[in-house]
C-alpha cells in the first residue's frame, strides 16, 4: 500500500496500480503492459528492426518517450496508401490473420521443397527482367535482353524430373498458376517453355563459342607444329646422333653399348658433371664439340617451333573440350530444323557450322601428328602426352643454348686473358728500347772497373750504373727502379752482366 495508507485485510484483492505505474517485477525490474495491437487497412511490409526486451526499457530514452500519443496525432491512411503491399484493392480492409482466415493465403499451394524455393528466390533477384522479356528472349535465343550470365542462371534451376511431374499434375488438374507460391509460379511458368533446357543449353553453347574457340583452335595448331617440326628437323636427329656417341663411350666398357636412349635421358645431361671441374657438365661439352666439329647442327635449335605452347597441351583433355562443341553445333542446327524462322540462330549456324568442323578436322591431324612423335622417340603410346613430352625437348634446348653461350663466354674471356698478356710484354720492350739511348759509350769499360774496385753487388743494382743521371738522388731512384722492372733487354745480352 501507499505511504501511510492502512494495511489490507487478510483475503483482500490487491487494488491495481494508479495510472502510468508500471510497478516492478522480479529482481527489482520494471514490468511494462504489452502493446496494444494496431489493425491497419492494408497489409503493410514488416520493418526488420531489432527490439529492446521491455525489462531493459528502464534507465533508456525508450522510459521517457510516449508513441501512443504520436498514433494518435497523426493520420495513417496516407502512409497506408504509399506502403501498402502490392495487388491490394482500396475497397478491401485488410483481414487480420489472426482474428479470421485469409481467403488468399488459403489458396496458395507450394510444390517445392523449402530449400529448392529459397535458391530459385536467390535466382529471380539476379534476373530483372520481367517473365514475358524471358520467354520471349529464350523463344528467340536473344542474349542482347537475357545476358549470358542469367542464361546460365537459369539452367542450375530448370525444373528437376520430379518438379516437373508435379507441374504436370497441376496443369492436368487445371488450376490457376496464381494459386501457387511467388517461387513456384516463377518455375512453373519456366516449365511451360517449350525444350526449355536445349534452348538454354544452346543459348549457352553460341554465348561462349568465341570465347571457346579462342582457347582450342591455338592448342590444336601448337600441338600440329611442335610435331611436325619435330619429325622434319634433321640437325635434331645429328644430335641425337652425336650424344648416343657420346653415351656409348662412356658406358660400353661397362654396361654396353646401346641403339637408343629415352627422351627423358636428355635431362641427364645436364646433370653429369666433370669430376676434375664440376662446373662443366656433359651438355658442356657436347656444345662445344656440336660448335667446332659440327656446327650446321646449332641451327636445331631453330627449327624446333612452338615447343612451350604445345608443352601445355593434354589431347584427352583438348578432345573432350572439342567433343563439347561438336555436341554443342548438333544440338543448336537440331533446334534451327525445330525453329526455322529464328534470324539469329540461322545466322550463328551458317557461321560456326564450318569452323566447327575444321577445329574437328585440326584435331584428328593434331593426334597423328603427335603420334608419329611418339613413334619417332620410341616412347609410351598410351602414357605420352604432348604435356609431357615437349616439355622434355623445350629443357634440353635451353640447355643446350645456355651451355653454349657460357662455351662463348669462357672462349672469348680465355682470348681477352691472351691478348692482354701479349700487350703488357710488348708495353715493358717499349720501355726497354726507352733506356738505350741513355747507355752512353765508355759505360761497359767503367763497370767492369767498378766491379775490381769494389765488393760484389747483385746485376740489378750494378745496370743501374750505365743509366746517366744528373744528381745522385736520380742515380738512387734509378737503381730502386732497375730493382723492381724485369730487363729483357740486359737478359737478352749476357756480356751486360
Amino acid at each position: 500500500p501507499p505511504p501511510g495508507a492502512p494495511p489490507p485485510f487478510p483475503g483482500a484483492p490487491i487494488p491495481p496500480p494508479p495510472p502510468g505505474f508500471f510497478g516492478t517485477g522480479r529482481k527489482g525490474l520494471a514490468l511494462y503492459p504489452m502493446k496494444r495491437k494496431i489493425e491497419t487497412k492494408y497489409r503493410l511490409p514488416l520493418l526488420n528492426w531489432v527490439t529492446i526486451p521491455p525489462t531493459q526499457v528502464a534507465n533508456t530514452v525508450f522510459a521517457q518517450i510516449d508513441d501512443e500519443k504520436i498514433l494518435k496525432t497523426l493520420d495513417f491512411e496516407d502512409f497506408e496508401e504509399v506502403f501498402k503491399a502490392r495487388g491490394q484493392n482500396g475497397n478491401k480492409p485488410h483481414r487480420p490473420p489472426l482474428s479470421e482466415p485469409s481467403i488468399r493465403r488459403a489458396v496458395r499451394e507450394s510444390i517445392l521443397e523449402p530449400n529448392r524455393s529459397q535458391n530459385v528466390a536467390i535466382a529471380k533477384r539476379k534476373i530483372t527482367c520481367s517473365m514475358e522479356t524471358l520467354k520471349q528472349s529464350i523463344a528467340t535465343m536473344d542474349l542482347e535482353s537475357l545476358p549470358l550470365e542469367c542464361v546460365e542462371i537459369l539452367q542450375k534451376i530448370t525444373p528437376n524430373p520430379e518438379e516437373v511431374k508435379k507441374f504436370q499434375q497441376f496443369s492436368q488438374a487445371k488450376k490457376n498458376a496464381h494459386q501457387l507460391e511467388d517461387n513456384d509460379r516463377f518455375l512453373y511458368e519456366m516449365f511451360q517453355i517449350e525444350r526449355l533446357n536445349i534452348r538454354l543449353g544452346v543459348m549457352i553453347f553460341i554465348g561462349n563459342f568465341e570465347e571457346d574457340c579462342a582457347l582450342l583452335a591455338p592448342q590444336v595448331d601448337a600441338a600440329i607444329a611442335a610435331s611436325k617440326s619435330v619429325t622434319s628437323s634433321e640437325n635434331l636427329r645429328r644430335i641425337l646422333e652425336i650424344i648416343l656417341a657420346f653415351g656409348n663411350y662412356m658406358n660400353s666398357s661397362k654396361r654396353g653399348g646401346v641403339y637408343g636412349f629415352k627422351l627423358q635421358s636428355l635431362d641427364i645431361l645436364l646433370n653429369t658433371k666433370s669430376p676434375s671441374d664440376r662446373s662443366v657438365t656433359l651438355m658442356h661439352y657436347i656444345a662445344r664439340v656440336v660448335r667446332e666439329r659440327f656446327p650446321k647442327v646449332l641451327d636445331f635449335v631453330n627449327e624446333l617451333t612452338y615447343l612451350e605452347k604445345a608443352g601445355t597441351v593434354s589431347l584427352d583433355l583438348l578432345g573432350v573440350d572439342i567433343r563439347q562443341i561438336v555436341k554443342g553445333m548438333k544440338e543448336a542446327t537440331a533446334e534451327l530444323i525445330n525453329n526455322k524462322h529464328n534470324k539469329q540462330l540461322k545466322r550463328f549456324c551458317l557461321d560456326a557450322e564450318p569452323r566447327v568442323k575444321k577445329l574437328e578436322s585440326d584435331f584428328v591431324t593434331a593426334k597423328e601428328s603427335f603420334a608419329e612423335v611418339v613413334h619417332y622417340f620410341g616412347e609410351n603410346s598410351k602414357t605420352s602426352q604432348p604435356n609431357s613430352v615437349f616439355p622434355v625437348l623445350l629443357r634440353f634446348v635451353n640447355g643446350f643454348m645456355k651451355a653454349d653461350s657460357e662455351n662463348l663466354a669462357k672462349m672469348t674471356l680465355r682470348r681477352a686473358m691472351l691478348a692482354y698478356d701479349d700487350t703488357s710484354f710488348a708495353a715493358e720492350d717499349e720501355r726497354t728500347v726507352e733506356l738505350l739511348p741513355q747507355i752512353y759509350d765508355g759505360a761497359i769499360d767503367e763497370i767492369i772497373t767498378g766491379m775490381k774496385s769494389t765488393a760484389y753487388r747483385p746485376a740489378d743494382y750494378r745496370r743501374a750504373s750505365m743509366l746517366r743521371s744528373t744528381s745522385s738522388s736520380d742515380a738512387v731512384e734509378g737503381s730502386r727502379t732497375a730493382k723492381r722492372t724485369k730487363d729483357p733487354y740486359s737478359a737478352n745480352r749476357p756480356w751486360l752482366k
